[in-house]
């Protein structure tokens, strides 16, 4: 879980597969008591107001290969 524990306001996530999709984090919720997460703000035809994920949503997806991280 290593590069979902550092995502980073700047992080790029890229969704793999047909219809490819990019994010940028644009910011994390940092409180050790409560559930991390972080907001992804979307680009390209499909723009959306930013959706939240946690981090154990973006580990699932990073196991199965579904997604890629670039930290900024």
């Amino acid at each position: 879980m290593f590069q979902i524990d550092n995502l980073q306001a700047g992080d790029i996530v890229i969704w793999k597969g047909e219809g490819r999709t990019m994010g940028m984090v644009i910011n994390t919720n940092p409180d050790p008591h409560d559930e991390q997460a972080v907001l992804i703000q979307f680009f390209g035809k499909h723009d959306v107001l930013p959706l939240h994920y946690y981090y154990h949503e973006l580990d699932d997806f990073l196991e199965i290969g579904e997604i890629k991280i670039q930290h900024g």
